[in-house]
C-alpha cells in the first residue's frame, strides 16, 4: 500500500504555547494544551505501561504523547524500556525532530514507509514478535486509518518473486530463484523438493524447514476441510 496522500499542512500555535502540526485540516493535538492531552492519553494506558516494557505507537505527531509515555515507563522500568513510533508523514517527523520535541530515550520512529517495507526491517519483525503494548495515538491513527489498517493486517507474500524481496541472505535467493516464480513456498517445501529425483545440500535445508512446518501445515488443512 503506498503512503497516504498529504494535500494540506501547516504548523499552529496551542494556546499553550506548543506547536501543532496539522495535516489535512486536522489537528494532531489539542490546539489549547498539547501536553496536558498527552499525559491524559498515557494515564489511561498505565496499566499495560506497567506490565509491559515494550510499546509500539501508531502516530507520531509532534510526540507530546510519546514524551508522557516515555516518563511512566520510565517511572515503572527504569531504563529498560524501548519505544517504537510508525509515523507515515515524513515532513511531520523531520518538523518534529528540528524543533527538537521528542525525547529520544529509547524512541525509534520508522517514518515515511510503506508496510511492506516496514515488513523488510528485521528488528521490527522481531520486535513485534515480542508483543510490544500498541497505543494508538487517536488523531493520528483516525486520519491514517487505511494506512494503520494495512500495516495491522498485514499478510506476507506467497509466491517464490516476491518473498525473495524479504531475504536477505544471497545464497537463499538463489536457491530460490531457480523455481518458477510464480509457485508459492508452500508448493516449494510439499510438492517440488519432495519430488526431485536427486537433492542438493540446499535442497535437504529445505526439506529441514519443511519437516518443521508440516505439523501446522497439517493443522492447517484440518481447519480448512
Amino acid at each position: 500500500m503506498s503512503l497516504p496522500k498529504i494535500s494540506t499542512y501547516e504548523v499552529k500555535t496551542a494556546r499553550s504555547g506548543h506547536e501543532v502540526p496539522v495535516v489535512n485540516g486536522v489537528h494532531l493535538h489539542s490546539i489549547y494544551n498539547p501536553t496536558k492531552e498527552a499525559e491524559n492519553l498515557a494515564e489511561a494506558q498505565l496499566e499495560i505501561l506497567e506490565k509491559k516494557n515494550e510499546v509500539l505507537i501508531l502516530g507520531l505527531g509532534f510526540g507530546y504523547h510519546v514524551n508522557a509515555i516515555v516518563e511512566k515507563l520510565t517511572e515503572f522500568h527504569q531504563e529498560n524500556f524501548s519505544v517504537i513510533v510508525i509515523e507515515p508523514n515524513s515532513q511531520v517527523f523531520e518538523e518534529c525532530s528540528a524543533l527538537n520535541l521528542i525525547n529520544k530515550k529509547n524512541v525509534l520512529v520508522y517514518s515515511g514507509f510503506s508496510s511492506s517495507e516496514l515488513y523488510r526491517d528485521i528488528d521490527l519483525i522481531h520486535f513485534l514478535l515480542r508483543k510490544p503494548a500498541m497505543i494508538a495515538h487517536p488523531p493520528s491513527f483516525n486520519l491514517y486509518h487505511s494506512y494503520f489498517k494495512n500495516i495491522l493486517t498485514f499478510e506476507a507474500p506467497q509466491d517464490i518473486k516476491n518473498i525473495n524481496e524479504y531475504i536477505s541472505t544471497k545464497e537463499i535467493q538463489n536457491y530460490l530463484s531457480a523455481f518458477d516464480q510464480n509457485t508459492t513456498l508452500n508448493e516449494v517445501l510439499y510438492n517440488e523438493i519432495p519430488n526431485k529425483g536427486q537433492l542438493k545440500e540446499t535442497d535437504f535445508l529445505a526439506m529441514a524447514l519443511f519437516e518443521m512446518t508440516k505439523s501446522n501445515h497439517a493443522k492447517k488443512l484440518i481447519m480448512e476441510s
